[in-house]
């Protein structure tokens, strides 16, 4: 016979009490596995392993499950930060309780912490998916829930995961996602593009994409690989997080990284999320600089590599470059000569 642990990784993490004797346990195992800290009691008659996800012991405990960027996050897809947990329960859900605590009757005032939607199916709650509600369903609540750069981060990262080995959605996928979700997010499918490697580049990509800009999410550099973005016919972004470019082996990486582009007749710029976020002023200033000068070079007879992705694209690519390097540069002219007009006066 198999162990408990064994039983509990065969269907969910979460068995209720009556689900272990049926699987062949008896009271006096279950009794010897909690005494000995194998498993613990998530909630009354609720049972899981020890070692299980925290944030699905705390779902579990109130009477639900995970939704939303807390189900996504259970996933392993990239997510935006988020303090409070989200959770499912049916319409019909009762005694609710504390995430902290299975004693404790859930308040009011734990909506801080614990987001609670009143919208899971019940038919689907035993099932092996006990304790987090399928991608599609997350996805679903984030459309239905979240603001508009939030939503299209975890949409492109859930697109991205099947790429990772991770449970993510396909295209017919996203299709079945958008037919559930409200009028109001329809356009929002059209900014989906799912190529990003961290949400931190969908984040740019969007920016930009208000601003302007072209942008190409992972062209291919030969000798290089991938680089986050390009905004030019040769310049390129690097988008940077925090730790996973902080350490000296990633830097020497990053560093040899541009070196090989440099060589290639390419720019590339280096940008963190930090100064995006904070100071998107100057990091448009400085695409803009930057785009300006790429057209330049393009008319000398320097040798210098341009993707084929860019390629097959020039024509509306290079106008669109073009528009915003004048357009801004126009836009700087007319304000110019108005400050001195107003100083004149």
């Amino acid at each position: 016979m198999q162990s408990i642990l064994e039983t509990f990784r065969g269907n969910g993490l979460f068995l209720r009490r009556r689900d272990l004797l049926a699987l062949g346990h008896s009271d006096a195992q279950i009794r010897n596995a909690r005494r000995g800290g194998v498993i613990m009691r998530a909630r009354q008659g609720w049972y899981c392993p020890s070692n299980a996800p925290p944030d699905a012991i705390r779902a579990v405990r109130v009477g639900g499950r995970l939704t939303g960027l807390s189900a996504l996050k259970s996933y392993g897809h990239w997510t935006p930060e988020t303090e409070a947990l989200h959770v499912t329960v049916p319409a019909d859900a009762r005694a609710l309780r504390s995430m902290n605590d299975m004693r404790v009757r859930r308040k009011p005032s734990d909506n801080q912490n614990c987001v609670v939607s009143w919208t899971d199916r019940a038919a689907e709650r035993f099932d092996p998916c006990a304790w987090r509600v399928p991608v599609v369903d997350a996805l679903v609540h984030v459309l239905r829930t979240a603001e508009r750069v939030t939503a299209i981060v975890c949409l492109d990262a859930a697109l991205h995961a099947s790429d990772q080995g991770l449970e993510g959605i396909t295209s017919g996928q996203l299709e079945e996602i958008f037919a559930r979700a409200p009028q109001r997010v329809q356009s929002w499918r059209y900014d989906v593009d799912g190529r990003a490697g961290a949400g931190g580049e969908t984040e740019f990509r969007l920016r930009c994409q208000a601003a302007g800009l072209p942008f190409l999410p992972q062209p291919f550099l030969p000798g290089v690989g991938h680089a986050d973005g390009q905004i030019g016919p040769h310049t390129y972004v690097e988008i940077d997080g925090g730790s996973a470019h902080d350490n000296f082996d990633a830097i020497e990486t990053d560093r040899d990284r541009d070196a090989k582009s440099t060589v290639l007749g390419t720019r590339t710029l280096r940008i963190r999320y930090r100064m995006f976020r904070g100071k998107w002023h100057l990091c448009e200033a400085m695409l803009r600089q930057a785009l300006a000068e790429d057209l330049a070079l393009a008319k000398t007879t320097v040798k210098r590599y341009e993707s084929p992705r860019w390629q097959a694209q020039k024509g509306s690519l290079d106008r669109k470059v073009r528009r915003f390097v004048e357009g801004r540069s126009g836009h700087e002219t007319s304000s110019g000569a108005g400050r001195r007009s107003g100083a004149r006066r």
